[in-house]
């Protein structure tokens, strides 16, 4: 039984997000305008350099969705997934739609992240099911899609269960995203797009 699941502490941990893009970049700036440490992992150092660029650039207008007035998060760009994750309360995977590819960076990610850290992929093509393969069967309840669309401008995010979700993550993570000034919506069922 999970009835004794608490949610991670957040505290100065840092939430990471894998993919620094057009699309993962936004999120980082959602989430470090609202006073969150951002850990943004991408191989491409140039990549890294223009997400940070839009991150300080952005801040101020982002912060305008996020509740309260409050001091901006760090942002943080790393090359190295293990640094990136090795203290994150959320990992959200926001790498290119390619199965296979989720399928590995799952895998990696339950490894390499604290035992308690929340595991979501922004991806609306697939169903966070089909990228289990290789998470153990202890890390899938806290596996699921957190599918932003594009920030700031659509603040909708979307929450779906991998089919093995505690159901006490998604009021956290509503929590959590209406805190940052997103509309978060959960899905009653699992569905694809």
């Amino acid at each position: 039984m999970h009835s004794s699941w608490t949610p991670p502490p957040i505290g100065s941990r840092p939430l990471a997000l894998l993919g620094a893009g057009v699309l993962g970049r936004r999120i980082a700036c959602v989430f470090a305008a609202a006073g969150y440490n951002v850990n943004l992992y991408d191989p491409s150092l140039s990549a890294q350099q223009a997400a940070l660029d839009y991150v300080t650039q952005n801040l101020k207008t982002y912060s305008k969705f996020s509740k309260g007035n409050r001091r901006f998060g760090h942002c943080r760009a790393f090359s190295d997934l293990e640094s990136t994750v090795s203290d994150a309360w959320l990992v959200i995977e926001a790498v290119p739609e390619h199965l296979q590819m989720k399928i590995d960076v799952m895998g990696e990610l339950d490894k390499l992240a604290p035992v308690d850290c929340i595991l979501a992929s922004n991806s609306s093509s697939f169903k966070s099911r089909f990228m289990l393969e290789k998470v153990g069967g202890h890390r899938r309840p806290l596996v699921c899609n957190m599918h932003f669309y594009m920030p700031p401008e659509k603040r909708v995010v979307e929450l779906m269960t991998d089919g093995e979700t505690w159901p006490e993550v998604f009021p956290f993570l509503t929590r959590v995203l209406e805190d940052v000034g997103m509309v978060p919506v959960t899905a009653r069922r699992e569905s694809t797009g």
